[in-house]
């Protein structure tokens, strides 16, 4: 009777939580959704395989180190856009897939560690605003979080059973299409090969090294290709970091930027939205560091600290989490939150063990208080202004007056930058209103949709800005608002 109750006890609790984090995930999801130059760039790839399929072999650039991530996000961002190029479908998949994290969260740490504390841990990151705003987004970091918690688990279990080392070998050639900070669990994996090597039998390596080579052949083709510029990427960082004259690297400088994201995943502050908390565009006005916050965390982190040196189970968990900070403290080429990610949930997973470990009444005042914060601060979001449906409604309106005539797109930005700060825009006349003929993006994407520009002189130049111009190339034929958007059409 017991353990019908306690099974019945425990599947409330699940639905709770997966009800909590489709509520993070989902709530106004058309009309938060960001679609900036990031995600710009990774429709563009994709879409040209909608149009004319043929084998690619890597996808995004990784930021300011030299390196081409394979295509696996591309080829999985082709597949949404060829059921609809409405990115409308991006965020559905982002948010449906930060649900399935969170339930992966309380399977992996119900199954490595005990049931409370995987419900503690879904629960802290389920109602995290900040997790749930990285979830909202579709980009090749989105997987990131997913992959993370897989990769714990696989290394947890290798150590037990040599055949989760196959799991472990396509995680690692995964990690290579998403992105680079995943490369922090790879010091724990080829540790725990090298420790169990001897009990590793012929097949095992075949079949280990098999996985790896399979889900990472687009890069060693691209590789062979092009005079392993990927495989000499390590060799590129180390000598740029050499020569930077930074000695012990940028910790100092990256403390600041740690301590900000362990105050910030416990609470953002009220009336914020994606935009100005990772950046985006012209924004960068992000929530503050609250110092009790960051001492709760690094609370949090010692107390695994002592668990894992009087614990064996818990050493994995403290190793990956400490490499994510070592990289990210390190890291000298800029570092931004996303890079963390990994760590964060890991960190939720921590946390759950803590306050499985303290007087369970206080553990409930704590997180109930944690949770109803965060919903007050996802309540008033002020993300709407900027997101999906709005810019579709600019769309919308200036269409009629340019679906017969050519047409040049221009972004104005007041930090001067001609598209970065103002990305988005020409894929989402392309899926909403009208392909331009040319405009600022050809600069950056022009290479990926060459076919698509055209070089005779448009009738009219499409302007958008996020602010309001003081000064415009021509007298307006029409204008429109819509949110913090001004759209103009003008005759060249």
């Amino acid at each position: 009777m017991n353990k019908l109750y306690n099974k019945i006890k425990s599947n409330w609790f699940l639905l709770i939580i997966i009800l909590i984090s489709a509520f993070f995930r989902f709530y106004k999801i058309g009309k938060w959704f960001t679609f900036n130059f990031d995600e710009e760039y990774q429709v563009l790839l994709a879409w040209e395989q909608v149009k004319n399929f043929h084998p690619i072999w890597i996808g995004v650039s990784a930021s300011n180190v030299g390196f081409y991530l394979g295509p696996g996000v591309t080829y999985l961002c082709a597949i949404l856009l060829q059921i609809s190029k409405d990115p409308l479908i991006l965020a559905y998949f982002a948010s449906l897939l930060g649900v399935i994290t969170t339930l992966n969260i309380y399977y992996v740490t119900s199954k490595l560690h005990f049931q409370k504390a995987g419900i503690y841990a879904t629960l802290i990151y389920s109602a995290s605003t900040f997790a749930a705003y990285f979830d909202r987004r579709f980009w090749s970091a989105t997987p990131i979080v997913f992959i993370s918690i897989w990769f714990y688990f696989s290394l947890v279990k290798a150590q037990k059973n040599i055949r989760w080392l196959v799991l472990t070998a396509i995680l690692m050639a995964l990690s290579l299409h998403v992105h680079l900070s995943l490369l922090s669990f790879w010091p724990i994996a080829l540790f725990i090969v090298w420790t169990i090597r001897k009990n590793i039998k012929l097949k095992n390596w075949l079949l280990i090294i098999g996985s790896y080579l399979l889900f990472i052949s687009p890069l060693i083709v691209f590789d062979y290709f092009h005079n392993f510029d990927n495989l000499k990427m390590p060799l590129r960082f180390v000598q740029k970091f050499l020569s930077s004259n930074q000695g012990g690297g940028n910790v100092f400088g990256n403390l600041p930027a740690f301590y900000k994201v362990l105050s910030n995943f416990w609470f953002l502050r009220f009336n914020t939205n994606i935009q100005e908390e990772f950046g985006l565009g012209i924004h960068g006005n992000s929530s503050p560091a609250y110092l009790m916050l960051i001492l709760f965390s690094l609370v949090i982190i010692f107390w695994l600290v002592y668990q894992a040196v009087v614990q064996k189970k818990y050493r994995i968990l403290l190793m990956s989490m400490l490499l994510f900070i070592f990289a990210f403290l390190t890291y000298s080429a800029g570092t931004v939150q996303y890079f963390l990610l990994g760590f964060l949930v890991l960190f939720a997973i921590n946390a759950g063990l803590f306050f499985s470990a303290i007087p369970q009444k206080l553990s409930y005042v704590i997180i109930g208080g944690y949770i109803i914060a965060n919903c007050l601060v996802l309540l008033t979001t002020t993300q709407t202004q900027y997101g999906l449906m709005i810019r579709k409604q600019l769309i919308k309106k200036i269409y009629p007056y340019i679906k017969n005539e050519s047409f040049y797109l221009t972004t104005l930005s007041p930090d001067k930058r001609q598209y970065h700060s103002s990305g988005g825009w020409r894929y989402l006349f392309k899926a909403y209103g009208k392909t331009p003929d040319a405009s600022y993006a050809d600069k950056y994407f022009g290479w990926i949709y060459s076919d698509e520009i055209k070089s005779n002189q448009p009738k009219l130049n499409v302007i958008i800005s996020e602010y309001k111009p003081d000064k415009l190339p021509g007298k307006p034929i029409v204008s429109f608002q819509s949110g913090v958007y001004y759209g103009y059409v003008i005759k060249n």
